[in-house]
């Protein structure tokens, strides 16, 4: 007798659930960090089973929630996300606070992404956003910034959908739009995204970016009803960000903050291929949420083992740790040139896709689109010679790589250069799903979720 797929897809909403109220208890933290790891791998295996047995039919499952040809693959990618947040977290650093808020993040943003409910999309982003509020004052540290743009975006992303519920599209959709530009870090809205890196854990500011929500509430309830001319001007918003988060990127001394400013541009270059609203450009923005938050999770993997065992990182000199932690060395080196698109590697297709898709747009979008590229490729170049060639320090503590970072650095550069094999099949799929977000925009109204 099969196991039907709706069972699997309710496991995977439910095992984090459970993981967080069981870890959340349990100490020690050890204990509760192996915990943890179990329920991610069973929710990553059960994410897999969904999107390996999804077919293109709507696969219904709690009242509220089904998976459609948008979450399907995304599932397992938001799973394999917090699964290498959980492996790049040194043991000194994991508690079974962390752990819990780890594991519902994992639940949010498996039932965002297969919320069929406006109501319940915007409850659970609203949700995600107290996540990192919990983190701050675990840690103690300045909550004002944060706290004020999450309140910005918390009203206008209410204020949004309940316009849009009582008819009112036009101010709905513009209140959404703002809503989501906050979200997403948008300059000048932006200032909350480095201060999250500087202040809250890094495991805890990677899956509240990385995953791009604020994505979802665009593609479900924004897309389908919003003007042309709405959404140009947000990709014009989005384009300059990512320009302006490349070049921050660059010239960075903190490594965190290189870090935040190479995601603001990554993530604001996703946003950029939504609101395109074009067949190449969606098929792109597709692609790249699933290359593009692997990749720099792989990257983060790199950095917050280097700040394990060195501390705070500073880019104004070369450290020479290359000979200490060559694994290290090339897992940031593969993961941050696949998340700027280096050929062979997974984020290729979607950047070529990116970049050749904007052609109808103009010369001047493929060359700003190209100008962002390059700028976080030399700060992502800049930041490996920093850290790993130069003086060559030493060291009477063994600094090698522990069994568990050895088993993610693999897993990283296997994902890497195993996804650019796989490009050809997930563009055709991406692509088929591009054409039917445009069909729900030209029908209108009637394609956008229930209210």
């Amino acid at each position: 007798m099969s196991i039907p797929a709706s069972f699997w897809f309710e496991l995977t909403l439910a095992l984090p659930l459970v993981g967080a109220l069981a870890v959340a208890c349990v100490q020690p933290a050890t204990v509760a960090a192996r915990w943890a790891l179990g329920f991610l791998l069973a929710t990553l295996a059960s994410a897999l089973l969904v999107a390996g047995s999804f077919d293109g039919a709507r696969l219904a499952g709690p009242p509220g929630f089904a998976v459609d040809a948008l979450a399907a693959p995304l599932l397992p990618a938001f799973a394999l996300l917090h699964l290498i947040t959980l492996l790049g977290t040194a043991k000194s650093r994991v508690s079974s606070r962390f752990c819990a808020r780890l594991l519902l993040a994992a639940f949010i943003h498996a039932a965002a992404l297969t919320c069929d409910h406006a109501g319940g999309l915007v409850g659970l982003l609203l949700l995600g956003a107290l996540l990192p509020l919990w983190d701050l004052g675990d840690r103690a540290r300045p909550l004002r910034g944060y706290v004020l743009h999450m309140i910005l975006f918390a009203g206008l992303l209410v204020a949004g959908w309940r316009a849009l519920e009582a008819g009112d599209t036009a101010r709905g959709l513009g209140w959404l739009l703002l809503a989501l530009l906050v979200r997403g870090g948008i300059v000048p809205l932006h200032g909350w995204v480095p201060r999250l890196f500087q202040g809250a854990a890094f495991g805890t500011a990677m899956v509240f970016v990385l995953p791009v929500v604020e994505g979802i509430v665009a593609v479900r309830l924004l897309l389908p009803v919003a003007p042309v001319w709405m959404l140009d001007w947000a990709a014009v918003a989005c384009l300059v960000t990512a320009v302006y988060g490349g070049a921050m990127a660059v010239v960075q001394d903190e490594v965190r903050k290189f870090y935040a400013h190479l995601c603001l541009s990554q993530t604001s270059l996703l946003l950029f291929a939504l609101m395109l609203h074009t067949a190449n450009s969606l098929t792109a923005a597709l692609c790249l949420w699933i290359s593009m938050p692997l990749a720099l999770a792989g990257l983060a993997f790199a950095v917050r083992a280097l700040e394990a065992r060195f501390g705070a990182l500073s880019l104004r000199e070369h450290h020479g740790y290359y000979e200490q932690v060559p694994g290290l060395a090339i897992c940031f080196l593969v993961a941050g040139l696949a998340s700027v698109g280096f050929p062979g590697t997974i984020g290729f297709v979607p950047m070529e896709l990116l970049i050749s898709g904007s052609v109808e747009h103009g010369l001047g979008v493929s060359f700003t689109l190209a100008v962002a590229a390059m700028l976080n490729g030399i700060a992502i170049l800049r930041a490996y010679f920093a850290l790993f060639t130069g003086k060559r320090p030493t060291t009477s503590v063994s600094l090698q790589a522990t069994a568990g970072e050895r088993a993610g650095i693999v897993l990283i550069v296997v994902l890497v250069f195993l996804g650019g094999w796989f490009s050809p099949g997930v563009v055709a799929s991406r692509h088929h799903t591009a054409e039917k977000l445009l069909e729900r925009k030209a029908n209108g109204p009637a394609g956008a979720p229930h209210r």
